[in-house]
């Protein structure tokens, strides 16, 4: 068969395979050219945009929170120098008969340009996750969720009074803080607002932690064993002395080497998983109290960060209002070692609420020698963890349906 064949008044077509070949080709180029992102930390520069993008709202004409407005501004960021920073109002807001306010919002993106400059800038859709940062960018245009409620309460604190006030609001992605902090810090996003100069009320209520993805991680921490260990050691008060396993945090090379390091991290998990066995079996809710610390903790950091849980379906979300309140309700836990899961049960629901879970992919190769290939400790969350849709602090906690 001829590559070209006649058609109409003696034009050429090209024949069907050809073109099929043609195609094929050239979307494998584009999916090579594609950039590698890290879907997480690429959430986390686009959940700013849109906590910025909703602190300019108000009954004046501005910017507002849509798909379109969104993928403007992430069209404009570049990591040329370093961390983004951007004006994105600059404005009076007002709120039906109150007083108009001026009001500035500045969007500062600080995140590792290796994981996320294939999701923005010019082409900011050339990247391998732009099919689920597009869903997911959906999902937060469209859901309702509680941060909104906060910060349409933040902003109420200037705007539904009668005195004119200058505003300026900072909000920040940072991807870099939260890791140098060793875990104590949760917040991905950040929200700063200064009412004439002065650190607005609200502000404590303003740092997110962000679980994005098309099903979102359930982990708040994922350290080394030891690290974690020495963690929960420490919120347990089990009077383990961390320079007996500092050696740990050294790499661990030749086969002796690593022979230590399994011997010695089991001996920990299996003192700490004792010791927390020794608190529940004391009198009163001593081991029930200190669990539902050490997830306080974990989950929202010495910044009470509130989690949000994005996905293409929904958006969840925890706070530590809410982890209290369930602890009113039900403060006794239970705890139950299952495989390489040590899991933190609801006594009165028969419930998991979160869990230890490690993950040991080492082996024992000798007598004084081992193989690692992986060794975490993870504390992971289960479904009660987050808060019903209609949660409020301020109303009575329900405890039916849970």
């Amino acid at each position: 068969m001829p590559a070209y064949s006649n058609g109409r008044e003696g034009g050429l077509r090209i024949h069907t395979v050809e073109v099929q070949i043609f195609s094929r080709a050239l979307n494998k180029n584009k999916i090579l050219m594609a950039k590698v992102v890290n879907l997480g930390s690429v959430m986390e520069g686009i959940f700013a945009i849109s906590i910025g993008l909703i602190l300019c709202e108000s009954d004046l004409p501005s910017r507002k929170l849509s798909i379109s407005e969104i993928n403007n501004i992430r069209r404009q960021i570049n990591f040329d120098r370093g961390s983004f920073k951007k004006r994105i109002f600059k404005g009076r807001q007002k709120i039906k008969d109150y007083a108009v306010d001026n009001v500035e919002v500045n969007l500062t993106v600080n995140l590792k340009m290796g994981e996320v400059g294939g999701a923005f800038g010019k082409q900011y859709f050339e990247n391998t996750k732009e099919s689920v940062i597009s869903r997911l960018i959906s999902s937060v245009v469209q859901n309702a969720a509680r941060y909104r409620v906060l910060l349409t309460e933040a902003k109420n604190e200037y705007l539904l009074n009668e005195r004119p006030e200058t505003v300026v609001i900072d909000v920040i992605a940072d991807g870099v803080t939260g890791e140098q902090s060793g875990g104590d810090i949760k917040g991905d996003v950040m929200v700063n607002i200064n009412i004439n100069g002065k650190p607005a009320l609200s502000n404590k209520n303003l740092n997110f932690s962000l679980k994005a993805g098309t099903t979102p991680s359930k982990t708040l921490s994922n350290e080394s064993p030891h690290k974690s260990l020495l963690r929960v050691s420490q919120t347990f008060n089990l009077g383990i002395n961390p320079d007996d396993y500092a050696f740990l945090e050294e790499s661990a090379r030749s086969p002796e080497q690593k022979y230590q390091k399994v011997v010695y991290t089991k001996k920990l998990y299996d003192a700490v998983l004792s010791g927390m066995n020794q608190k529940f079996s004391s009198s009163g809710r001593t081991g029930s109290n200190l669990a539902w610390q050490l997830l306080k903790n974990s989950a929202f950091g010495s910044d009470y960060a509130q989690v949000v849980s994005i996905s293409p379906r929904e958006i969840k979300e925890s706070s530590l209002e809410y982890i209290n309140a369930l602890q009113s309700a039900y403060p006794d836990l239970e705890v139950k070692k299952t495989g390489e899961k040590i899991q933190f049960y609801i006594m009165e629901l028969n419930k998991p609420l979160f869990y230890l879970r490690f993950k040991n992919r080492s082996k024992i190769i000798g007598p004084e020698s081992a193989e690692i290939k992986e060794m975490k400790l993870m504390i992971e969350t289960d479904k009660i963890f987050y808060q019903p849709k209609d949660f409020n602090p301020r109303s009575p906690f329900n405890k039916v349906g849970r």
